[in-house]
C-alpha cells in the first residue's frame, strides 16, 4: 500500500513509498541513489544511501509487516549468523587458500593433460591416416611386384628359350668342329 510523501522525502524515499506488488512487481529494481562509481564505503552518507536503496521494495515492504519483536529477533539471528560465518571464514582463510592453490594446481595439471591428450589425438589420426595410406601402397606394391614377377618370369622364359636355341647352335656348331677334327 503507497504511503504519503512528505516534502523532505528523497527520490530513493519517493521510489519505496510509491510501490506496489500490481504495478511494479516484474519490474527489475533499479534503486534510485546518488553513489557514484568512485565512492567507497569510508564514508557515512555513501553507506547510508547504500543501505536505505540496495533493497528491493517488496523485501522492504516484507519487513516493514514484521512487528518490532520480529523484525529484532531477525537482527538478532542474522547478525549472530554473519558474525558466526565471518570468524570461521577467518579461521579457515589459509585452508582455504591452500585449497584453492591445490585446486588451480589440479585445474592446470587437467588443462595440461587435456592438450597432450588432444595432441596425441591427432598424432594418432594422423599415425592412422599413415598406416592406411602406407597399407593401400603395400597393397598396391604388392600386386604391382606380382606383376614384375611375372613379366620378369616371363621375360626369363624368353631369355632361356633364345639362351636354349643359341646354346644348341653353339652345341651344334661345337659338335661340327669337334666332328671335322676327330673324324678321319
Amino acid at each position: 500500500m503507497p504511503q504519503t510523501i512528505g516534502p523532505k522525502d528523497t527520490v530513493g524515499n519517493i521510489y519505496y513509498k510509491t510501490y506496489t506488488e500490481e504495478a511494479h512487481g516484474n519490474a527489475p529494481h533499479q534503486a534510485s541513489w546518488g553513489l557514484k562509481q568512485k565512492d567507497t564505503f569510508l564514508e557515512f552518507g555513501t553507506c547510508h544511501d547504500w543501505f536505505l536503496n540496495s533493497f528491493r521494495p517488496g523485501e522492504v515492504n516484507r519487513q516493514r509487516a514484521r512487528t518490532h519483536d520480529g523484525l529484532y529477533q531477525a537482527y538478532v539471528v542474522g547478525e549472530a549468523n554473519t558474525r558466526v560465518a565471518n570468524h570461521q571464514i577467518v579461521r579457515e582463510w589459509r585452508t582455504m587458500v591452500k585449497e584453492r592453490d591445490e585446486w588451480e594446481k589440479y585445474r592446470e595439471r587437467l588443462v595440461r593433460q587435456v592438450k597432450e591428450f588432444q595432441k596425441a589425438k591427432a598424432g594418432f589420426a594422423e599415425e592412422k591416416a599413415k598406416f592406411e595410406s602406407d597399407r593401400k601402397s603395400e597393397e598396391w606394391g604388392r600386386e604391382g611386384l606380382r606383376g614384375k614377377l611375372r613379366a620378369v618370369e616371363d621375360l626369363l622364359a624368353k631369355e632361356r628359350a633364345k639362351w636354349e636355341k643359341i646354346c644348341e647352335k653353339d652345341n651344334q656348331r661345337m659338335y661340327t668342329t669337334r666332328s671335322k677334327i676327330t673324324d678321319p
